[in-house]
C-alpha cells in the first residue's frame, strides 16, 4: 500500500471487498460494511467538525471507536484518542490542552467536560439478540449528549479531506525525559508504521485473525494491531476489555491466531487453560511495551513447539514518538534477550555528546525512521535527524540491539507508561505537601508505586493519606495510583539540590 495518503484511504482501500474485516462478540463485519459504517459516522460528524479540528475519542476497544477514528480522519480532523478510564478532571485537562471541539464517549460519562458530547451505549453493534437482552438488563443512563449513529448507513461520497502530511492523531507520551506530553502523528507516519509492522509478519495475513486487545490509545494497539494487521489482511477480533478466558477461547477455536500484546498479557494468557490448549494454532506473537522476561519467552516457545506450532514469541521495541515498533525480532531473526534489529529504521547508540559508540558499549538509543512524529503538541516540529529516546542500550556484532534500562523517569505497569512527574505535580497541588517523589518498587514480582511526601503538616498520617488518595483519584488514571504513601520531614537531595531518587529507591529495597 502507498503511505502518502490519509489513514482513512490506506485502511478503506485495504479492506474493501474482503468477506471478513472485524469480529465483535459474535457479530462479523465485512470490509464493505466496515467502510460503510465509517462513512456513516463521517456523514454524521460532517458539519460538527472539519479539517484541522480536534475530536476527543474516549471509548474502549469497540467497533464505534474504530469507526470514529477513521471517520474523523476522513474529515481531515485530528483524533485525540484517550484512555476510556480517565477521571473526568484529567479528561477535561486533556480537552483543554488539545483544543478538542467534540467528545465521543460512553454514555456513562455524566460529568460536564466543557465541550459537546456524542455518547455511545456500547451495545449498538452487538448481535441483535445480545443487544436486546443487554438493553433490557441495563440501568437507564441519563447523560447529556447526542446519541452515536448506530443505525445510520448514510452515504458520505465527499472525498477524504486529509493529506499525507496532515496531523492525523494526538497520542499520549512520556516524551524522552519522562514528562507527559502529547505527540502529533501524521497520516504518513501512521501508515509507515503499519507497513513496518507488516514487514515483520513474513506470512500473508489473509485468513488469519488478530486479537485487538491492546487499547487504541496505545500506539502498539492502534497502529500495529489495527491499522497494520487488519489493513494487511487479518480479521480484527475486537475485545472491549481484557477478558483472558474469552481470548483463550478465540485462540483455541482458531478465530484468533495473531497476537500483539505486552508481556503481562502473555503471562496471563499462558496461565489460561484455553490458550494453553490452543497455542498450537498460533501463527504470530509479538511482545512490546515493556521488557519481555527471557523466562516468559522460553515458556511460550516451549509450549508452542510442543504443540507443533512454528509460532514463537518475538520481542520488539518502540515508543509513541515513532508511533509504535521500530526495532523487533522476527522469524529467522530472533535472538534471546535482544529487542531485535531495526525495522524500516536506523538506530544509533550515542554517548552524552552524541558520539556513536562501538558494539557492546552502552549508550542512549537514537532512532531515525519514516514513522517519526511531527512533534510534540505546543512545540516546534521535530527537525533532528535522530530522536534520542532517553532509553539505554547496546548493539552486538550482528546488529541485534539490547535494552539496558531507562534514563527517563517512566514506570511501566502492565505495559502502560506511568509518569512519576505527573503524580508528583498533582500531589503538590495540596497545601500540606511541600514536595513529592514517586518511585517504583517491586511487590510479589510486580511493579508498584510508592509516593514519598515531604510535609510539616500537623494532620495525622491517616488524614493526609485520605486527602491525597481522594485528590489523586480525581486526576490520574487508576493504574498510576500509589500503593504506598510515606511521609518524611524532607526529601533527600543530590549535591546539586535535586531530589535523590536513588536514595529513595534504597528506602524501598
Amino acid at each position: 500500500m502507498r503511505t502518502d495518503v490519509s489513514a482513512y484511504e490506506y485502511f478503506s482501500e485495504s479492506v474493501r471487498g474482503r468477506a471478513k474485516c472485524l469480529y465483535y462478540l459474535g457479530r462479523s463485519f465485512s470490509g464493505e460494511e466496515t467502510v460503510r459504517r465509517i462513512d456513516a459516522v463521517a456523514a454524521f460528524l460532517r458539519g460538527k467538525v472539519g479539517k484541522g479540528d480536534v475530536v476527543a475519542i474516549n471509548l474502549p476497544n469497540t467497533p464505534e471507536c474504530i469507526f470514529s477514528i477513521y471517520a474523523v480522519n476522513k474529515l481531515g480532523a485530528i483524533a485525540y484518542v484517550t484512555h476510556p478510564l480517565l477521571p473526568a478532571e484529567a479528561l477535561r485537562k486533556g480537552i483543554a490542552e488539545t483544543g478538542a471541539k467534540l467528545l465521543l464517549c460512553r454514555d456513562s460519562l455524566g460529568e460536564d467536560v466543557g465541550i459537546p458530547k456524542v455518547t455511545a451505549d456500547g451495545l449498538g453493534y452487538l448481535p441483535p439478540v445480545k443487544r436486546a437482552l443487554a438493553r433490557l438488563l441495563r440501568k437507564r443512563v441519563k447523560t447529556a449528549g447526542e446519541p452515536f449513529p448506530y443505525d445510520s448507513l448514510e452515504r458520505d461520497d465527499i472525498a477524504p479531506a486529509g493529506a499525507a502530511d496532515d496531523v492525523a492523531l494526538y497520542l499520549p507520551s512520556g516524551g524522552t525525559t519522562g514528562e507527559p506530553k502529547t505527540i502529533r502523528v501524521t497520516n504518513r507516519a501512521f501508515n509507515a508504521n503499519a507497513e513496518a509492522t507488516l514487514s515483520l509478519a513474513k506470512i500473508p495475513l489473509v485468513g488469519h485473525g488478530v486479537l485487538l486487545a491492546l487499547p487504541f490509545f496505545h500506539g502498539f494497539g492502534l497502529s500495529s494491531s489495527l491499522h497494520g494487521a487488519v489493513s494487511g489482511g487479518a480479521e480484527g477480533i475486537v475485545l472491549p476489555y481484557l477478558d483472558y478466558a474469552r481470548a483463550g477461547k478465540y485462540v483455541l477455536g482458531g478465530r484468533a491466531d495473531i497476537i500483539l500484546a505486552v508481556p503481562n498479557m502473555y503471562r496471563k494468557l499462558l496461565s489460561e487453560p484455553h490458550f494453553r490448549r490452543g497455542i498450537g494454532k498460533m501463527a504470530l506473537a509479538f511482545s512490546g511495551g515493556d521488557t519481555l522476561p527471557v523466562s516468559l519467552k522460553k515458556q511460550y516457545d516451549a509450549l508452542a513447539e510442543q504443540a507443533g506450532s512454528e509460532s514463537r514469541l518475538y520481542q520488539g521495541y518502540g515508543l509513541a514518538e515513532t508511533v509504535s515498533v521500530c526495532v523487533a525480532n522476527s522469524k529467522g531473526e530472533d535472538r534471546l534477550g535482544s529487542i531485535g534489529r531495526p525495522v524500516c529504521s536506523e538506530v544509533a547508540i550515542l554517548d552524552d555528546v552524541g558520539k556513536t559508540l562501538a558494539n557492546g558499549e552502552v549508550g542512549e538509543i537514537a532512532v531515525k525512521t519514516p514513522c517519526m512524529m511531527k512533534g510534540y503538541l505546543g512545540q516546534s516540529d521535530f527537525a533532528d535527524e535522530y530522536l534520542r529516546t532517553g532509553d539505554l542500550g547496546y548493539r552486538d556484532a550482528d546488529g541485534y540491539l539490547y535494552f539496558s534500562g531507562r534514563r527517563k523517569r517512566i514506570i511501566v505497569i502492565g505495559g502502560m507508561n506511568v509518569y512519576p512527574l505527573e503524580i508528583e505535580n498533582v500531589a503538590c497541588e495540596l497545601d500540606f505537601v511541600e514536595a513529592a517523589a514517586a518511585e517504583e518498587y517491586e511487590e510479589n514480582g510486580k511493579p508498584r508505586i510508592a509516593l514519598f511526601v515531604s510535609t510539616g503538616s500537623p494532620l495525622s498520617d491517616g488524614e493526609k493519606t485520605a486527602r491525597l488518595l481522594e485528590h489523586l483519584s480525581d486526576r490520574i488514571i487508576r493504574y498510576a495510583m500509589p500503593s504506598r504513601i510515606l511521609y518524611l520531614p524532607s526529601l533527600p537531595l543530590t549535591p546539586i539540590g535535586k531530589i535523590d531518587h536513588a536514595a529513595l529507591a534504597q528506602i524501598m529495597s
